[in-house]
């Protein structure tokens, strides 16, 4: 059932929010083999589903998020209960407060049943962590969820909750929705605050949804955005023109090696687009290079969050793993020339991204280039080759489900939209996603 439809459920009273939390964790009980979740509120969340029934009794329902359980990525802040962010050095920070967008979901009357599992400081795409365990894809055996958002998008596509906050910082939203069969939504930058998130880049990181469907994404968008006075990353959304009926498809990404299941589904992704009205055009940003691009921006924040985590860092080395602090020792360690250069990339490859998007709906292709791989295996360098860029740009973009590969395994397509065009964005995927289904 959709948000929209279990809210509907519960205003006629065919059951109660306290059968639905209970629901939702007796599921939770039968998939700890997943490890979605690295806290489980369950006491909480019942004394938060009776006040919600009591609301209901009096009519007085708070919109289509009230009662409903969902899930959030645990380097965001829920007063009173660890925010670890995936770290063994963070295991005892308790906040005094909810992040600002928590605030909004409580304001809503949405219930938080758990923190969700990640990549340890969300510096990874696996959800492999040495301190909490690996997080597993619902629809493989001992294939990851992505990362770093993993516990978040596994819990929505195993049906635990109905919907979830995760973090995206370049592509921690969609890579993991893309490998679990989900929608992922990295909104613009600024839409949503940051506050009360543990960042891992400041410049590069967005709060977004993660649901079972564009409709879902769009209610939790919702609720969460938002303009924070206390935020500076905050801004208040400007209004974005009108449909030009027209995707693009950048060239420069056929740089990457596309595995040919999911080259395939965006060929048929793009047929569906056609069929729905839309025109394809190729465009381009010249000397783009996806990886190379990428690295630069994997350079800025490794910087960020070696300033971030210096204190921990200094006093309590041993409580990060081997692959953690060299990444932020690099990042410490970067030559200042070196890291003005990828700034420079970034910010030439974002103005141009930008003039590219301002005559088009959003730039379409694939979310990842691969479906979720095993543990164990190689991760591929190439997962966030396609998703930096909406990162540097601060754009919208989100990710949905395009079909499965022969081993069942989901393929994301992502659409890419200029900045505030959120709402827009959410119109073209809900269209493609109508479409899918009824094939």
């Amino acid at each position: 059932m959709s948000i929209a439809d279990i809210s509907q459920a519960l205003a006629a009273r065919e059951f109660s929010v306290r059968e639905l939390v209970d629901k939702s964790l007796d599921k939770i009980e039968a998939s700890k083999r997943l490890n979605c979740f690295i806290s489980v509120l369950a006491d909480r969340a019942r004394i938060e589903a009776a006040a919600a029934d009591e609301r209901i009794a009096r009519g007085e329902r708070r919109g289509p998020l009230d009662g409903i359980p969902i899930a959030v990525k645990d380097n965001i802040d829920v007063a009173g209960v660890p925010a670890t962010a995936g770290m063994a050095v963070r295991r005892m920070r308790i906040p005094n407060e909810d992040a600002f967008c928590v605030k909004r979901l409580r304001t809503a009357g949405a219930i938080v049943l758990g923190k969700a599992s990640m990549h340890e400081a969300a510096l990874g795409a696996t959800n492999d962590n040495p301190y909490f365990g690996r997080c597993f894809n619902p629809h493989g055996t001992n294939r990851t969820p992505g990362g770093s958002s993993g516990g978040s998008a596994a819990a929505v596509g195993a049906g635990l909750v109905h919907g979830a906050l995760g973090t995206d910082t370049m592509g921690s939203i969609r890579i993991p929705a893309s490998y679990c069969g989900v929608v992922g939504l990295k909104p613009t930058y600024g839409l949503v605050s940051t506050r009360g998130v543990c960042y891992v880049s400041w410049r590069l990181d967005h709060v977004g949804p993660i649901a079972g469907s564009v409709a879902d994404a769009r209610i939790l968008l919702d609720a969460i955005a938002g303009y924070d006075l206390h935020c500076p990353e905050s801004r208040v959304p400007a209004p974005k023109g009108e449909k030009a009926l027209r995707l693009g498809v950048l060239k420069s990404y056929e740089k990457t090696d596309v595995a040919p299941c999911v080259r395939a589904a965006f060929d048929r992704a793009l047929a569906s687009f056609r069929g729905l009205g839309y025109a394809i055009a190729e465009v381009d940003i010249d000397d783009y290079d996806p990886g190379h691009a990428r690295r630069c921006g994997l350079l800025m924040v490794e910087a960020d969050a070696a300033l971030v985590h210096q204190k921990d860092l200094a006093e309590r080395p041993h409580l990060f793993s081997k692959q953690t602090r060299e990444m932020l020792d690099f990042g410490s360690n970067a030559p200042a020339l070196k890291l003005a250069r990828a700034e420079r990339l970034v910010g030439l490859a974002a103005a141009a991204a930008q003039r590219l998007l301002e005559g088009l709906d959003a730039i379409v292709s694939p979310t990842t280039p691969q479906t979720a791989f095993g543990f164990g295996e190689a991760t591929p360098d190439s997962q966030g080759d396609f998703t930096a860029l909406a990162n540097f740009g601060g754009f919208p973009a989100i990710s949905v489900p395009m079909g499965d590969d022969v081993d069942g395994m989901p393929i994301g397509l992502q659409l890419m939209g200029s900045a505030w065009s959120d709402a827009r964005l959410l119109e073209i995927a809900h269209e493609f996603e109508t479409a899918a289904t009824k094939k």
